[in-house]
């Protein structure tokens, strides 16, 4: 078995990814999509279709769940969505909150912070949901980044997302691990060369997707 302690040791900066691998925020994603396609008349089940778009970005599930809808329309959906989403975060009493986070996250976390590791967050998120997810499940004070995918011009599956991070975090990929959990997110993360390890305790079937790459898989954060 992999000693996670043991794999950061010689690393200087820690990247992760947000939903599924941090947190599983998916179904609460799903169930803040399906409100909003229900104002406008669209009725679709995609908390039981959520291995089908295993990863992907909101407007890439809309384009395929609502082809009707134009670029502007689905555009507001995702701003409104965001909206349904945020308040069900907030709507999340404290003791419900742990069935959310990754087994082991943040005992991980304190020994990374107590190792001086740079943290970051890189999400295929937008910037608003990355901030009130950390926040409400207690992570954002970890992190010395945040990203969404409004900060590089290219999201997930191009590399860039990550190797932005790393320059903002003043590293390269021979010093950087990275933690992700999707189909999407592995070609991502393993195209920037980096480490990369797969985290599996809230993975989902990747149906016609295949995972891309070389990395480690595990389980969950205990160390």
């Amino acid at each position: 078995m992999t000693d996670l302690k043991t794999l950061v040791k010689h690393k200087d900066a820690i990247l992760f990814d947000m939903d599924g691998t941090l947190v599983n925020t998916e179904p609460l994603h799903a169930k803040a999509a399906v409100l909003v396609l229900a104002e406008i008349g669209v009725h679709v089940d995609l908390v039981s279709t959520i291995d089908q778009f295993y990863g992907m970005t909101d407007y890439i599930v809309l384009k395929t769940v609502c082809p009707q809808l134009s670029d502007v329309e689905i555009n507001k959906a995702i701003e409104q969505k965001n909206f349904h989403l945020i308040k069900l975060f907030k709507a999340l009493a404290d003791e419900e909150k742990d069935q959310y986070i990754t087994p082991g996250l943040l005992p991980f976390l304190n020994h990374l912070k107590k190792e001086n590791k740079k943290l970051a967050v890189v999400s295929a998120s937008e910037d608003i949901v990355v901030f009130e997810t950390l926040k409400c499940f207690g992570i954002d004070h970890y992190m010395q980044l945040q990203m969404g995918r409004n900060q590089t011009e290219l999201t997930k599956p191009h590399p860039d997302p990550y190797l932005e991070a790393m320059k903002r975090l003043k590293t390269t990929h021979p010093n950087t691990i990275i933690f992700e959990d999707s189909p999407t997110g592995i070609k991502s993360a393993t195209a920037t060369n980096a480490q990369v390890v797969r985290v599996t305790a809230f993975a989902h079937s990747t149906g016609s997707q295949t995972i891309e790459g070389d990395y480690l898989e595990l389980k969950n954060f205990h160390t």
